[in-house]
């Protein structure tokens, strides 16, 4: 089958027109983000205008939270679940690490019911969970702690020294089940070893009440 010869210089000629048209020096300048609507050309975007994804037809300028606004999400926070949280779902926070160092500073400044004996220390405090924990919209604090160690001596001059071991406390025990047992380390020529004892023991309720306090501190909103 023979082919036009002027049919195919026309089609010829058509062809080169479309050619021209669609590759012109205009297009050619065009950055990607201009051309097509499905390229993901974020270095490709006219250098005079922000950079964005191609086809976007907003351009997102984030701005970092003002102090106001941050106390704000603080408090939310502190309040109750997370904002994420809405549903009421299981969340815990947890604060174990700053209520073992609230422990350290509050434990010492107890005075025991006789004044026989000071703390001067705390050396340890093994096992600290503490936290809230929010449950169908229900919350519930709590602070307990395996091991602690106070180091503590007679208030007398030349009085000895020694350590309590107080063990298995929680917030929700009562005094009564705090257990702490007294060593005496070194023991001093006036020392009444028995009322030193004595008066060491008799500090669980106070010992019990300040990690009360801790606890409600940590777990008490902000304002």
């Amino acid at each position: 089958m023979a082919v036009n010869e002027d049919k195919m210089a026309e089609l010829s000629e058509n062809m080169t027109g479309l050619a021209s048209s669609d590759d012109t020096d205009d297009q050619r300048a065009k950055p990607l983000s201009e051309k097509s609507g499905y390229y993901y050309a974020h270095s490709q975007v006219s250098p005079e205008g922000p950079k964005t994804l191609v086809g976007a037809q907003t351009i997102y300028n984030h701005k970092p939270l003002d102090a106001d606004q941050i106390q704000k999400l603080r408090r939310q926070d502190s309040e109750g679940e997370s904002a994420w949280n809405k549903g009421g779902t299981w969340e815990e926070k947890d604060f174990s690490k700053l209520a073992e160092q609230r422990l350290k500073e509050e434990l010492v400044l107890i005075q025991s019911p006789k004044s026989l004996v000071k703390f001067t220390e705390v050396s340890t405090v093994d096992e600290c969970h503490c936290g809230v924990i929010f449950s169908r919209g229900k919350k519930k604090a709590f602070l307990e702690v395996e091991k602690i160690e106070i180091k503590w001596e007679v208030a007398a001059e030349g009085g000895g020294n020694g350590k309590a071991e107080v063990t298995e406390l929680a917030c929700s025990s009562s005094a009564e089940e705090v257990n702490i047992r007294v060593n005496y380390k070194k023991k001093g020529d006036g020392d009444d070893k028995q009322a030193v004892e004595a008066d060491v023991k008799a500090c669980k309720e106070a010992i019990l009440a300040t990690a009360q306090a801790v606890l409600a501190e940590l777990s008490t909103p902000k304002t």
